[in-house]
């Protein structure tokens, strides 16, 4: 069994069989939802899928490591093994529509982008590389209740940790 998302994310060779076990373990919670698994050449693509829509997606190549996580399963995040990531958004989840991480090896990037409702938590985007980061989010407020900022600050820290542990510069 795939311990987390995290192995695959370290570049560590996992099997996609797995993988997909796993997934399955997470799909069971959500009723009428299927797992599907193909492969072409070295890329392997794995979702949970409920009728139409999109839940969880992965792709993993010698390149690129892309999930995508709805609103409905980002609660798995800590399940499988990136907590850090859903701990941030917890306070935010009925808003938070879906989170993206992406490991880029060419350019040795990390990419975390958070789609919010546009009203009670922004869209954020989040690029890490060696040299640079760049955060944005489309708005930023504070008040007695919420502080953007604050939250903003909160995943430029995941982001930096993911960074350095599945791009190997911690």
């Amino acid at each position: 069994m795939v311990k987390s998302l995290r192995e695959v994310f370290r570049g560590l060779p996992v099997d996609p069989e797995k993988i997909k076990e796993a997934f399955k373990s997470i799909s069971g919670k959500i009723s009428g939802s299927v797992v599907s698994l193909s492969s072409s050449d070295s890329t392997t693509y794995i979702s949970i899928q409920l009728e139409d829509e999109v839940l969880l997606d992965l792709r993993v190549s010698p390149a690129v490591v892309e999930m995508y996580v709805s609103s409905r399963l980002l609660g798995a995040l800590e399940e499988m093994g990136l907590p850090e990531v859903f701990e941030v958004l917890e306070k935010y989840s009925s808003y938070v529509r879906s989170v993206s991480i992406s490991k880029a090896i060419p350019s040795s990037s990390l990419y975390l982008v958070v789609q919010g409702d546009g009203v009670n938590i922004p869209n954020i985007r989040l690029v890490i590389t060696k040299d640079f980061f760049d955060l944005s989010s489309s708005f930023c407020k504070i008040t007695s209740s919420d502080n953007m900022c604050l939250l903003l600050n909160r995943i430029l820290e995941v982001g930096r940790k993911y960074f350095n542990e599945f791009l190997g510069r911690g």
